[in-house]
């Protein structure tokens, strides 16, 4: 009887024999050769059990190895970040006496830019931006879209209007500051961004194109950037929490 270990040779494939079942390790065979006739024999239950827990392990660590990190680990959280406080931002930045800060949520995604012409030259032309809002513990609860849109995910939004622009940093889009674009305030009854009054774009990073000029009309240009936004809230809405509190 050969041993349950010794592999033996047969045309160009090396056969292991093992608790009774054959498993082929290797073989050598030319795509355009007959494929070798070999006796088959039907594998043990043992052979089918450990066939089935292979599969499933490489299945795992194939799906594990195509997961990307989720955009809440991509971006920066506001809690790793010095915000600037409201009395040390340029005036046209600072939120009103009549607010306070109610959420900074940190933002990554891209600024939009379109080729245009003003008549004489072709330059990009800012038309949006597209970003994911993310809280201080890292969960995605928002996103920013173009027309100073923001839309948290539970289906409360803000619609704002610039009310003031500053260059901070150079090469850097601005810090700005908005207000409700419309009389109903540019937001819903209720949610996250319900009773929001303002917002502050502040300690930005990229969004800007390389050059200036463009040279094909109507060419679009996505820019990486990163942004914190501060909400305000009316003073008033806290005045009121804090009564419904100490009465509790």
């Amino acid at each position: 009887m050969q041993p349950a270990h010794r592999c033996v040779e047969k045309r160009n494939c090396w056969v292991k024999s093992e608790l009774k079942a054959s498993v082929a390790l290797a073989c050598d065979v030319s795509p355009y050769a007959p494929a070798p006739k070999m006796k088959h024999r039907a594998p043990s239950r043992f052979v089918l059990l450990v066939n089935r827990v292979a599969s499933i392990a490489l299945l795992t660590s194939v799906v594990a190895g195509c997961a990307g990190p989720s955009s809440a680990q991509r971006v920066p959280p506001s809690s790793e970040r010095v915000l600037p406080s409201n009395d040390a931002l340029p005036a046209s930045l600072r939120a009103t006496p009549q607010e306070i800060l109610q959420d900074a949520l940190s933002a990554v995604g891209e600024t939009t830019y379109e080729c245009r012409s003003d008549g004489n030259r072709l330059s990009w032309t800012l038309t949006g931006s597209d970003a994911t809002l993310v809280d201080r513990a890292r969960h995605s609860v928002g996103t920013v879209m173009p027309g100073h849109d923001f839309i948290a995910y539970d289906g409360s939004r803000f619609a704002g209007a610039p009310a003031g622009e500053e260059i901070v940093t150079a090469g850097a889009l601005t810090w700005e500051r908005l207000v409700p674009r419309d009389e109903e305030g540019g937001r819903s009854d209720h949610g996250r961004f319900a009773e929001i009054t303002s917002v502050q774009r502040v300690l930005t990073s990229g969004g800007v194109p390389p050059v200036a000029a463009c040279s094909q009309q109507g060419q679009s240009l996505l820019v990486p950037y990163t942004a914190t936004y501060l909400f305000y809230r009316a003073a008033k809405a806290a005045s009121a929490d804090t009564t419904s509190t100490a009465t509790r």
